[in-house]
């Protein structure tokens, strides 16, 4: 078993301890309370699970708590993050809407915080030039992203007035429809738009294609068909009965 002497001998045998470093030492020693050597071979061990085994749910609680302070959150925005999890979406594109929401995906203004562009670099959004591309004004209140939504609300039939922020965005997505099976297909359009937003901007960046709102609400409506049938498995639609009816194929079921 090593003591405590013994720690101390390994960190201050050669020299005298900084004051910064007095601190690590005797959080080295808490950490190497009860610890102790054994002839056995060495193995890896989930420590936030009982059996040792790694899950993804006890890593995102740990993140979880670590990203949503109680402090921070109001209880409103931590709805958001849990309903957006539970989208059927492709888990990539979950996990890009969660970063957006915490507003860490690499939007220009990001991109500048975090000293990747430089000083003089020409911060105004791709999509319409107009307004500094934050997150709220790329997926919201662009002249751009502003059209898309308009024109994917009408496609559902349920228009509302883009709110200021996504989280309100979220809530008001979550809110217009009980039936649960046309609220999962509406989490999946709601992701499809979000990533054809972001492809939209990513385009005209590397590719230098220019894509109208018009185009993007295409797009998306073909994106959340295709996911449709292998991600919430409703019954078999054709393409213009989904650009027809969205909501009509996802209360269909299954016979047979």
């Amino acid at each position: 078993m090593m003591g405590g002497n013994g720690v101390e001998w390994i960190f201050s045998s050669r020299r005298r301890l900084f004051v910064w470093e007095e601190q690590l030492l005797v959080d080295l020693r808490e950490d190497l309370r009860g610890f102790r050597f054994i002839d056995e071979e060495d193995g890896w061990r989930w420590r936030l699970e009982e059996d040792g085994c790694f899950s993804v749910k006890s890593a995102y609680e740990k993140l979880e708590g670590l990203l949503l302070v109680d402090d921070f959150w109001r209880e409103e925005e931590k709805l958001v993050f849990s309903l957006v999890w539970k989208s059927p979406a492709h888990l990539k594109v979950v996990a890009f809407s969660w970063k957006l929401l915490l507003d860490r995906i690499p939007t220009k203004v990001n991109l500048h915080y975090r000293n990747v562009l430089p000083s003089e670099a020409v911060m105004s959004c791709v999509l319409c030039g107009n307004e500094v591309e934050t997150s709220n004004h790329l997926f919201l209140h662009c002249s751009v992203a502003s059209r898309v939504w308009m024109g994917v609300m009408n496609w559902l039939e349920y228009p509302f007035l883009i709110p200021p922020n996504l989280f309100i965005h979220c809530l008001c997505w979550n809110g217009w429809e009980r039936n649960k099976k046309i609220r999962r297909g509406l989490w999946l359009i709601w992701h499809a738009t979000v990533l054809e937003l972001w492809r939209a901007r990513n385009n005209h960046i590397f590719n230098d294609q220019v894509s109208h709102a018009e185009d993007i609400v295409e797009e998306v409506k073909v994106l959340s068909w295709r996911w449709s049938f292998n991600r919430i498995k409703i019954p078999v639609c054709m393409f213009y009965e989904w650009c027809w009816n969205p909501k009509d194929c996802l209360k269909r079921e299954y016979f047979g």
